[in-house]
């Protein structure tokens, strides 16, 4: 196989063609990015339990590093609400946020994740993500916004009620402490939210978050209000990321953290992808999954090393990026210097920025999160979809926030093996009119062969289902020797499904017939060829159309004293076997040698086939 430079350096691909057009375009973006970047970043620093420049870190090299690795031309990588929440979740009890052990931690966590990422990358799991449902992600990030909301509450209203817990007992907390409001910090958390709100609604190209906070800082800076009561981020280091070290001596500490690791991963991997694909859909650009993965595990791993942590392609950043006419990953390469630029050059304006102002913008950010209008249309598309939602949402505020999206995912895989496990099974006849198969209106089975239609995979969660309806109808009619399976519609069966049939082949060798099928497709042909069955049955039982597996089957297996003494015409051939006529399948065919069952053993269904009538079923 041939290796080229761009399998490990991909950034030179669109380096090569890149035009001089294409800078104003991305450097106008880049540069609207950064004005939404630095507030944002902040604020999820705050979620994450981390110093809010740690926000800012992880805005610079991780976001470089996603943009020259990665595949989108337009995803920007960062913090984001999601990942910042399971950080916390995952971290908090482990250690004091904010702490030198927190910020510890959180680096060796950045290092976890990105490792996962990139395994998965190069292993090529791309196509694992399509096990996370729509229903899965909206009752997850409705939660995850709830629960963002309601933690940002102490901060919006001036309380100091202490970090961690289940939200019941924060709760708790909050209503027994509401004498204790500070009314400035209410204000000012207030105001924010109202300026971010009338910007967006009157204005919405403008940047109304950072409006929102340059008004709030001036109004601490005039009125001494730090001094008065209203906590404040305070001065942070005027300097670019400085470089870390994870402690790896924290392996110790696996059991811990590979549960929040692996879900910021998949979260993670599930936004980024999403995000890259719905700008993909409208740019028409082709996208490389599993090098977004390596992309995105890259990132995460150079946040470990340059005082970052955990994140993925944001969805509010990559939207504004692409809005603003980006071309190329270099939109994304000015917002990571911009924001180094107003780390370097503004970074003193921090110590008049209230906390109750980076709450009000998480509060819009959390309204934002939960998407109204698919939930409204997925509760209302199945009872499945809805259950999968309603139960992710109630796991992540209940349970712990990493264990949530895991919740979600084996429910919404849970329900649909559910679904496939009840394949529709029913008997079919010729229609002498048209030819073609159809259910058995008046239920005329013939005496010697039923043939059954199967509609759905025949796997290990359908299997029992369909071993007890054969055998159900093995057990009506006691004296049929063969049954003809039309596969028409089976695409996979695996070892349980062989399984199976073996079962209900050695019944019928037992009877003296066999088990034929027709319109087997190549893959489940292959299963049977491979597991010996194909040996079993005889490679004659199977055919590709129905009428010529009815004919091989009248050949070996049928009896010429039961056709005799059948009432019923169920098969054109029918008339000529009852008259003995078998030369119509060729001068040298000769019949089955057989008898009659004893009458004094046959049900009443064998006497008269008709009586029972075999309604079409369905799971």
């Amino acid at each position: 196989m041939q290796v080229h430079s761009t399998d490990f350096f991909p950034f030179l691909a669109w380096l090569r063609t890149y035009r001089r057009s294409f800078f104003k375009a991305d450097l106008l973006a880049g540069l609207t990015v950064a004005v939404v970047a630095v507030p944002q970043s902040m604020a999820y620093a705050l979620i994450a339990g981390l110093p809010v420049q740690y926000g800012l870190y992880a805005s610079i090299v991780p976001t470089l590093v996603g943009c020259l690795w990665g595949s989108s031309a337009q995803l920007i990588t960062g913090p984001t609400t999601a990942a910042s929440l399971v950080v916390f979740s995952a971290l908090s009890p482990l250690a004091e946020p904010s702490s030198a052990r927190y910020i510890e931690l959180a680096l060796f966590l950045s290092f976890l994740v990105g490792s996962i990422k990139i395994v998965m990358g190069m292993a090529r799991l791309g196509k694992l993500l399509n096990f996370v449902s729509h229903s899965v992600l909206l009752g997850y990030t409705a939660g995850a916004a709830f629960i963002i909301a309601f933690k940002q509450l102490p901060n919006l209203f001036g309380l100091e009620i202490g970090k961690g817990g289940h939200f019941l007992l924060a709760l708790y907390r909050i209503l027994t402490n509401l004498h204790h409001i500070h009314p400035a910090t209410v204000g000012l958390g207030i105001l924010t939210i109202a300026v971010i709100v009338t910007v967006k609604r009157l204005r919405p190209a403008w940047p109304g978050t950072l409006m929102a906070m340059i008004i709030v800082g001036i109004l601490v800076a005039v009125f001494d209000l730090d001094k008065k009561g209203v906590a404040v981020v305070g001065a942070i280091p005027q300097s670019l990321p400085p470089l870390s070290k994870p402690d790896f001596s924290l392996f110790s500490n696996i059991e811990q953290l590979a549960p929040g690791a692996l879900a910021i991963a998949i979260l993670g991997l599930v936004e980024a992808v999403s995000i890259a694909r719905a700008i993909a859909d409208q740019t028409r650009q082709r996208l490389n999954i599993n090098q977004e993965f390596i992309g995105q595990g890259l990132a995460n791993i150079s946040a470990a090393f340059f005082s970052g942590y955990p994140g993925s392609g944001s969805f509010t950043r990559s939207a504004v990026n692409f809005k603003a006419g980006a071309k190329t990953p270099a939109s994304g390469i000015v917002s990571a210097l911009a924001v180094a630029a107003v780390l370097l050059l503004a970074a003193p304006l921090a110590a008049v920025l209230p906390f109750s102002s980076l709450a009000g913008v998480l509060m819009v950010v959390s309204y934002d999160m939960v998407r109204k209008e698919d939930i409204v249309r997925t509760v209302r598309s199945t009872r499945a979809d809805a259950a999968v939602l309603v139960v992710t949402f109630l796991a992540t505020l209940l349970l712990s926030i990493e264990f949530a999206i895991y919740v979600g995912v084996m429910l919404s895989i849970g329900l649909h093996l559910a679904s496939t496990s009840h394949p529709r099974i029913y008997s079919v006849l010729p229609d002498f009119e048209t030819g073609k198969m159809a259910g058995s209106a008046y239920d005329e089975i013939c005496r010697q062969m039923d043939v059954v239609q199967v509609e759905g995979s025949i796997f290990f969660g359908s299997a029992a289902f369909v071993l007890d309806d054969l055998q159900r109808r093995l057990r009506n009619h006691p004296h049929m020797p063969n049954l003809l399976i039309r596969m028409h519609k089976v695409n996979t069966m695996d070892a349980s499904g062989i399984h199976l049939l073996e079962i209900v082949l050695e019944e019928l060798n037992r009877r003296g017939g066999g088990l034929y099928m027709a319109g087997v497709n190549h893959r489940v042909f292959e299963v049977i060829k491979n597991s010996g069955l194909l040996k079993e049955m005889g490679h004659s039982h199977i055919r590709t159309n129905t009428g010529a597996a009815i004919r091989r089957a009248m050949q070996e297996s049928f009896c010429p004293v039961i056709c005799a003494a059948c009432p019923l015409t169920v098969f054109r051939e029918c008339p000529d076997l009852k008259k003995g006529n078998w030369e119509i399948f060729g001068r040298d065919i000769n019949p089955r040698i057989c008898r009659l069952p004893n009458p004094d053993n046959l049900t009443d269904t064998d006497n008269h086939p008709s009586r029972k009538m075999d309604e079409p079923k369905t799971g």
